[in-house]
């Protein structure tokens, strides 16, 4: 059995056990699938040149209005003496997890659906839960780190909460239009830095009434923030996860899960399908990859 495989049982039991042993294995799986997912060839934090003004110790070159300054300032005595050079400077990072905890990411809905069981291991709102921690454990950089759960409504966690996180059990209809909301309206869109956003989630947005119109509408709106976002800057990596590919053409509102993929496709923003286990690693790689390459 594959790490992935072996975390999701873990993950399975530990919503009926709460055992401490088991959350331990959790966490310590999710800290080896990160590690392989982001660590293993590539992921390295956004960096640029800036000019950097210290005490002249023989490098670079002399800053003269500085030096200037601190003449006038200090009188004329060497260690008032200033030199500039380029330097690479990491700019602050700001980490956005939103998972999908809607009742379409559990087995039960999903056993629903398809008329026939699903094993709890199975379902998308499993393989989100090791995703987050895995990204959480390993992206250790992020000055900020902000989770939004979001179903009929958003639960926005003021700190990190494994436990609460493994507990999720589904939470009615899917409104990624909600969660998006709460983030702009945290003007977390707009922080200095750089800002980096995984959307973990299934079927296209909804609103759970079954009306088309109010389907199409959180669908736009959806869009829409992400469109806002981007503009301002902020890298976005949409994460699909299809356990069952006979859902994946199940139309809601004028949207099936592969064709809203598509539309955000569209607008720029990273992709990457995660499937079953054993592309599991390799679908974060890739789809994390993409959104570091993507211009903002």
């Amino acid at each position: 059995m594959d790490i992935v495989s072996d975390t999701t049982s873990y993950c399975a039991q530990f919503l009926n056990s709460k055992s401490p042993s088991v959350y331990r294995r959790i966490i310590e799986n999710c800290r080896d699938i990160g590690r392989n997912a982001l660590k293993r060839d590539y992921y390295v934090p956004p960096t640029f040149k800036k000019m950097a003004y210290r005490q002249y110790d023989g490098t670079g070159i002399l800053a003269i209005n500085r030096t200037q300054q601190e003449f006038c300032a200090r009188g004329r005595r060497m260690d008032a003496v200033i030199g500039k050079e380029r330097v690479m400077s990491t700019p602050d990072l700001h980490l956005a997890v939103l998972v999908d905890n809607s009742d379409q990411m559990t087995a039960w809905a999903r056993s629903v659906m398809l008329g026939r069981k699903i094993p709890e291991e199975r379902a998308p709102l499993t393989l989100a839960k090791i995703a987050t921690i895995a990204l959480f454990e390993e992206i250790r950089d992020a000055q900020t780190k902000s989770l939004i759960a979001f179903g009929s409504g958003v639960d926005t966690y003021d700190g990190i909460d494994y436990k609460r996180l493994l507990a999720e059990n589904g939470s009615g209809c899917c409104r990624l239009d909600l969660a998006l909301a709460e983030l702009l309206r945290m003007r977390w869109d707009l922080r200095k830095g750089e800002r980096q956003l995984i959307i973990l989630t299934s079927m296209p947005p909804d609103t759970g009434t079954g009306i088309l119109l109010e389907d199409i509408g959180v669908q736009e709106a959806s869009l829409i923030y992400m469109r806002r976002m981007i503009k301002n800057g902020v890298r976005i990596l949409y994460l699909p996860i299809f356990t069952q590919m006979e859902l994946v053409d199940t139309k809601i509102g004028v949207c099936s899960s592969r064709n809203f993929a598509q539309r955000i496709h569209k607008l720029g923003i990273a992709v990457s399908l995660i499937g079953q286990s054993d592309t599991f690693v390799h679908a974060m790689r890739v789809g994390i990859k993409q959104m570091l390459q993507r211009d903002v």
